[in-house]
């Protein structure tokens, strides 16, 4: 199964080592893809040249293996539509202003067929009430596949 984790996800990695443990128990079970997107946000976020290579270490072995999913014109179209019907149901995101990068990320997920895993669940939850996105929180999933770690 293929497996994308949200920029929410890599960030509480990246802050907490919030993957430690959990990455190992992956291994033959999903195939393990980053988002364009989120690997954006994640150089975006960066505020000096040792975040900078420690974001560019994350994000080059999935370059290396050409898994990296970049949104094309359709996920575009599907992410302006699917923040449109929300729109239209009074649905709003916690944060608008990057509403329209997690509808990318949602549009490639779906997309590709991927189970998205994310820290902001309650988002992409109206995201999937829109479109037949597969999501998962960190905490679901974590407890799901490798019940023996903390949360």
């Amino acid at each position: 199964m293929k497996l994308l984790f949200d920029t929410s996800v890599w960030v509480e990695h990246l802050r907490r080592n919030a993957l430690a443990g959990l990455l190992p128990a992956l291994r033959g079970k999903f195939w393990l893809w980053l988002d364009a997107v989120a690997a954006a946000e994640l150089g975006a976020g960066c505020r000096n040249s040792r975040e900078r290579r420690v974001v560019a270490a994350l994000t080059e072995p999935f370059r290396r293996a050409g898994r990296i999913l970049t949104p094309g014109q359709s996920d575009f179209e599907r992410a302006g539509r699917t923040l449109s019907h929300l729109r239209e149901r009074d649905v709003e995101l916690k944060k608008p202003g990057a509403a329209l990068l997690d509808g990318l990320i949602a549009a490639v997920a779906v997309r590709e067929g991927c189970l998205l895993v994310t820290s902001n669940i309650d988002d992409f939850r109206k995201l999937a009430s829109a479109i037949p996105l597969r999501v998962e929180s960190l905490v679901e999933f974590r407890r799901r596949v490798s019940p023996s770690l903390p949360p």
